[in-house]
């Protein structure tokens, strides 16, 4: 009875997967890529050049995390990022995602 059930175990860890692979770029695509660009150099005028903004690079993963949960207002600006880029429904993790994309792909 134990070797059943620790195989139902593990058939179910390897059949059906509790998380899947988060896609940064397509995550991106949906959520960024309006306003910031498909290469992050920005879309319109306003918005943020990721691509030559050094100080987004400086920080953290946790802290541009926190970034993109609370939203981008710099002084003068004449663009806001809203929280989590206007979409409510991304969680940590799919902003953890965005942020390693933006670092390993675009800067």
């Amino acid at each position: 009875m134990k070797i059943n059930s620790l195989l139902l175990l593990l058939l179910m860890t390897y059949a059906f997967p509790v998380t899947a692979e988060l896609d940064g770029a397509q995550l991106y695509i949906q959520n960024c890529m309006v306003c910031h660009a498909d290469d992050g150099t920005g879309a319109m005028p306003g918005v943020s050049d990721l691509t030559e903004n050094k100080q987004w690079a400086a920080l953290s993963v946790a802290q541009l995390v926190q970034l993109l949960k609370e939203g981008v207002n710099k002084p003068g600006a004449t663009v806001i990022m809203p929280a989590k880029g206007g979409n409510p429904e991304l969680t940590d993790r799919e902003l953890n995602a965005i942020v390693l994309f933006i670092r390993n792909e675009l800067l």
